[in-house]
């Protein structure tokens, strides 16, 4: 038979099985956020946000590029790409079109040809940190609108469980 000190009779039964559902719960409110993003969840294509990324970059970089004063012959070009894409559409960033746009500009050796690679790769890689950034949001707001009512009561029940099955093997009983 096991002796306690007076005072110590505190963590009941019912205690136990109280904190460790409230623990429970609150794991699966947190789950909510951890779980992974499942295809059914999950609405859009991909491509789709890939592609808007870049037509906003484009048309942003497009803009910057009037606004200054004078335009050199690669940022013409460029915009002479945009403002074209409608009637090129999939070949626009063709490595063929880039190429022949490079060549008319004077080769891969020009200080203008060199330029117009230059806003290519940047409009690129500035699409590229924008799709990141667009999918990371997409997934964070379909984990939000989640439904948080099954997460919660499967945490509750698992927390329920734990604490009578920790009461039911206890071996220090009071007498």
């Amino acid at each position: 038979m096991t002796v306690s000190a007076i005072g110590q009779n505190e963590n009941t039964h019912l205690n136990t099985i109280v904190k460790s559902t409230a623990l429970g719960t609150a794991g699966g409110y947190a789950l909510k956020y951890l779980w992974p993003v499942t295809k059914q969840e999950n609405d859009f294509k991909p491509r789709t946000v890939i592609n808007y990324c870049r037509k906003v970059t484009n048309k942003n970089c497009v803009a910057e590029y009037k606004n200054r004063k004078q335009i050199n012959p690669a940022q013409d070009m460029f915009i002479k790409l945009i403002e074209n894409e409608d009637k090129i559409k999939k070949d626009a960033f063709s490595n063929t079109n880039i190429s022949s746009k490079v060549k008319i500009l004077g080769g891969e050796d020009s200080a203008a040809g060199k330029e117009f690679r230059n806003i290519i790769r940047y409009v690129d890689e500035t699409s590229r940190t924008m799709t990141r950034k667009f999918a990371l949001a997409y997934k964070l707001m379909l984990k939000f609108k989640r439904p948080a009512v099954p997460f919660l009561v499967a945490g509750a029940g698992v927390g329920f469980l734990t604490g009578f099955a920790h009461n039911v093997m206890k071996d220090d009983f009071s007498a």
